[in-house]
């Protein structure tokens, strides 16, 4: 049953998302595809053995390589049954340089949005892991950041949206329009030049957060999963995860404060 405001519940929205990645899971399993858990769903993975409880968002980290052939399988293969697969290659509103997985059960109309997607539905993230190659980044560094302001420009409304910062967003619309994808196809181009199988350590490039030196992992970590419990499947997360977790979110076994315990709007509804 949904929520008393005619939203889907925390627990149906991850619901919706543990059956995209069910389905994720075994798609990339038979087409030899590597993937992790990341951020709050691989600290789930280890610290609940599922869902964070407060938590309505589920994230993996795929090589670069795998998510091309990801997005290339799809076209000829769904799959799910009820999954759809976003990505700016292929679908003309989807502003993102990363896969959106999206259960075709569900409609979600997130308010930040500046541009509403059609038929998108709860997802799961699937974020492009690059090289993580300090001698590149040093010089990739303000082009990516410049990408990644255009895109945020065009795609996001701002929690408050007035005066000068307003004049300023709407101008750099008019003057720099986010025409066939360019920031994303720039963006992504950049990072790709990072290779990950030429690299030691890896990371994900095309974000900001979390910073570079709280996310890097040894490639043969990701090369190298283990298969944990996650609800009633079970999922891959990179070897040393205690490590990763660490770095991002320090004593990550001690629960936040409530008043930190973040739920992410995303205004989902059953089809």
């Amino acid at each position: 049953m949904s929520g008393t405001d005619g939203f889907l519940t925390i627990k149906e929205e991850q619901q919706a998302e543990l059956e995209v990645m069910k389905e994720l899971h075994s798609f990339c399993v038979k087409h030899g595809l590597r993937y992790v858990l990341g951020y709050g769903t691989l600290l789930g993975a280890v610290r609940h053995k599922g869902f964070i409880p407060w938590d309505n968002d589920m994230d993996i980290l795929m090589p670069r390589e795998d998510v091309d052939k990801l997005v290339e399988l799809n076209k000829t293969e769904p799959i799910g049954r009820n999954i759809r697969l976003f990505h700016y290659t292929t679908d003309e509103n989807y502003h993102y340089p990363i896969i959106r997985a999206c259960n075709t059960k569900t409609v979600v109309k997130p308010t930040y949005l500046r541009e509403q997607i059609d038929d998108m539905g709860v997802w799961v993230d699937v974020f492009p892991i690059d090289g993580y190659i300090k001698s590149k980044l040093f010089f990739q560094k303000p082009l990516r950041k410049f990408y990644l302001k255009m895109m945020n420009a065009t795609m996001y409304v701002p929690d408050s949206e007035s005066g000068f910062k307003a004049s300023l967003r709407r101008s750099i619309i008019k003057l720099f329009p986010n025409k066939n994808h360019r920031y994303e196809r720039k963006l992504s181009s950049l990072c790709a030049r990072s290779r990950y199988d030429s690299a030691d350590t890896v990371c994900v490039l095309c974000e900001e957060e979390p910073p570079f030196e709280k996310q890097i992992m040894a490639r043969e970590d990701v090369e190298n999963p283990e298969l944990v419990p996650f609800e009633d499947a079970e999922f891959f997360i990179p070897r040393n995860a205690d490590k990763y977790l660490t770095m991002q979110y320090g004593d990550y076994m001690q629960l936040p404060p409530e008043e930190d315990r973040m739920t992410h709007s995303i205004c989902s509804v059953y089809r």
